[in-house]
């Protein structure tokens, strides 16, 4: 089997698939271009709070259940491509619910919104487990982080293209078209990206675990592999509280007032964001080749506190852009560190139900946007900033007892 592993093609594949992918999905970013689409329709902040938490956490619910089948799966291919199909079609119904109902019943539209965005993430849920369950087995550990580090790389490549495209959409059509178009045109990277990853080679896992009797036995084993496994729980406590940037990001794009039109907003925002993880990810590779995943964590941390720490100064256009620079460099850096740290420590048979142990008690964090509205509202946007940044400091504490496995 050594000889199918880290293959240069596969490596390209999945590359090409997160440009595609991220210039679909960044055509409504939860933390920059998203709120500007939701605040149209409703000024109230805990709306905004909860359609960004459900593009970002409806992949939380079926991850478990999931896990428990495909750990004794052989291969992922086959399902993965029948995810990939019910994506694309949540993906256009989201975009045609605003063409439709956008002026006629903006409430209609709304919520026919956020639960395309809501489908999509779902069926994420499900795609998730197989989808790094793949990357697990075609590729070695370093490999794999700089594999990783590349994808994100041409991530945001893809979002800086998808935020000109938006850009330039939310400009030249009125209000509310001109949102459904950016999701009926950026269907079409989706499309592309679905069918190049659905190309990647694959080959029989040789340890395959075998499937519990039932589902309850299996989350009683998990909960107990959790507690034997002191290493996964550093890492889930420290995972969770990286999230904690969410309670106040999504916001600093209402709350910081700049001169700007609704495309200069978009631009403003996610364009720095994805070049932030752009430049990010350079450093990300090089570490990632040396298995220092701890110390990407560490530096990430650094890097979100001194960007929402930030935002209490008079805002700048300057300041606003080096906001979302720093905050989109040290998202990459959370999010490549916590998978192959995971996917390192797990064994071959049971790699799926780490993966999906981790990331389902973690994906809570997805949806602090929530919380984040509701106590907005209660101390204002700089006393969120101060609990957002101290629930940093902290996870910043809990990552020193993590280890490079």
């Amino acid at each position: 089997m050594k000889e199918k592993l880290n293959l240069t093609s596969n490596r390209v594949k999945f590359i090409l698939h997160g440009f595609f992918f991220s210039t679909a999905y960044h055509m409504a970013e939860p933390s920059t271009i998203l709120p500007l689409v939701v605040n149209h329709f409703s000024k109230s902040n805990i709306i905004i709070g909860l359609i960004s938490s459900l593009v970002r956490g409806g992949a939380i619910i079926m991850q478990m259940f999931m896990a428990f089948h495909a750990q004794a799966y052989k291969h992922v291919m086959r399902p993965l491509r029948l995810l990939f199909f019910f994506r694309v079609l949540s993906w256009i119904g989201t975009g045609l619910a605003i063409f439709f109902f956008g002026k006629a019943n903006p409430l209609l539209a709304l919520w026919l919104f956020g639960t395309g965005l809501f489908l999509f993430s779902f069926t994420a849920g499900l795609g998730t487990i197989l989808f790094h369950e793949l990357l697990g087995k075609i590729f070695t550990g370093e490999y794999r982080g700089v594999t990783w580090a590349y994808r994100q790389i041409s991530m945001g490549a893809g979002g800086i293209l998808s935020g000109f495209i938006a850009g330039w959409i939310l400009n030249y059509f009125p209000k509310p078209l001109n949102f459904a178009y950016s999701f009926l045109i950026s269907s079409i990277f989706l499309i592309t990206g679905y069918v190049i990853i659905s190309t990647v080679k694959e080959w029989g896992k040789r340890n395959v675990a075998v499937k519990e009797k039932s589902f309850s036995v299996f989350i009683r084993n998990s909960m107990q592999m959790l507690k034997e496994d002191r290493q996964l729980r550093n890492q889930i406590i420290a995972c969770i509280l990286s999230y904690s940037y969410l309670f106040a990001l999504p916001f600093v794009v209402k709350y910081i007032k700049l001169d700007l039109n609704l495309g200069g907003l978009a631009i403003g925002s996610a364009v720095p964001l994805l070049t932030g993880a752009m430049v990010g990810n350079i450093v990300w590779a090089k570490l990632a080749s040396k298995n220092a995943n701890k110390q990407i964590v560490t530096i990430s941390f650094i890097l979100m506190i001194i960007s929402l720490g930030l935002a209490f100064i008079p805002s700048s256009l300057f300041l606003f852009v080096l906001i979302f620079l720093l905050a989109g460099s040290a998202s990459d850096g959370f999010r490549l560190a916590f998978k192959n740290m995971v996917l390192n420590l797990a064994t071959e048979e049971k790699r799926p139900v780490y993966f999906a142990l981790q990331n389902f008690i973690t994906s809570l964090g997805l949806f602090f946007s929530i919380p984040g509205g509701a106590l907005i509202n209660l101390i204002g946007f700089n006393g969120l900033l101060i609990f957002t940044v101290a629930l940093l400091i902290t996870g910043l504490w809990f990552g020193r007892f993590l280890k490079n496995v």
